[in-house]
């Protein structure tokens, strides 16, 4: 099921950047392309930066348009939970509490500021969130039926802003984010 959805938010993205052609998608329909695809930028960018100190653009230079991003994020994520997971026990210094511990406060973070139930998990969970509820193992975040947990633009702007308001710009936007979708949300104070 991620691939197959994968493989429609590429197809999608390939109808919506055109380069020079006259797009197919109707502008409403890019909007709703270009949203996620620019979280997932963004979320690109925060784990090179972190993991390596460069970002894309020295990564992958000629990366043009999204056609690939979603194909990256999407192994990049499993890369990183992965290497989270070979060392869920170690401490994260100077905090005191497990590599396991710290994802696990990050996701109840993620839920809460989310305000829409369990769409994120750390990387050691109960048999019962486990894949097929047979493990406890988690380098995937997926329910119970092993599908990729969906977040609504309202959520995600939630979290971003690290307010639980979609209509409360701050956190990683503190002016907002100025995409068509995130300032249908945001009010101005």
């Amino acid at each position: 099921m991620a691939l197959s959805t994968t493989m429609f938010f590429l197809l999608l993205a390939s109808l919506a950047t055109s380069n020079g052609k006259s797009s197919k998608l109707p502008e409403s329909d890019k909007n709703l392309v270009e949203f996620p695809l620019n979280l997932e930028y963004l979320e690109a960018e925060f784990y090179l930066f972190a993991a390596i100190g460069k970002g894309l653009d020295n990564i992958q230079p000629n990366l043009t348009g999204y056609s690939g991003l979603l194909g990256v994020e999407a192994g990049q994520d499993a890369v990183i939970r992965t290497l989270l997971y070979e060392r869920a026990t170690e401490r994260v210094i100077p905090y005191g509490i497990t590599v396991a511990e710290f994802t696990d406060r990050i996701s109840e973070l993620r839920n809460s500021l989310g305000h829409a139930g369990l769409k994120d998990e750390g990387l050691i969970v109960p048999v019962s969130l486990g894949a097929d509820g047979r493990t406890t193992g988690n380098i995937l975040s997926a329910n119970a039926s092993s599908l990729s947990y969906g977040r609504t633009p309202q959520e995600v702007l939630r979290i971003l802003y690290q307010t639980g308001n979609e209509h409360v710009a701050g956190g990683f936007y503190p002016r907002g984010a100025n995409g068509t979708i995130a300032r249908k949300y945001l009010k101005f104070e």
